[in-house]
């Protein structure tokens, strides 16, 4: 598994940042998906014409948010291995 990972603490409602988090990747052409049996994994992306896009949201503690942020290209289930973020995209 190759992803990028960054932890982000917040001090405010965990709700209140899950729909935060939420309604930015919505409004990004993300929807939520099953990936491997992992919940909380949002996907964009068809792996036709562009690679797929796939961020998860985890809360290993409390006041900590750990985004992950990986790509896979390919069709479908057959996408080929996951690729961590670079450059520019992995920086932000």
């Amino acid at each position: 598994m190759s992803r990028t990972m960054m932890d982000l603490p917040f001090a405010q409602d965990p709700a209140f940042i899950q729909q935060l988090s939420e309604n930015v990747l919505v409004g990004e052409g993300y929807h939520p998906v099953e990936y491997n049996g992992e919940i909380n994994v949002w996907k964009k992306g068809t792996g036709l014409a562009t690679a797929m896009h796939f961020i998860k949201l985890e809360y290993p503690e409390p006041g900590l948010l750990r985004l992950s942020g990986w790509v896979q290209a390919g069709i479908g289930s057959v996408g080929g291995k996951e690729r961590a973020l670079s450059g520019i995209v992995a920086l932000i």
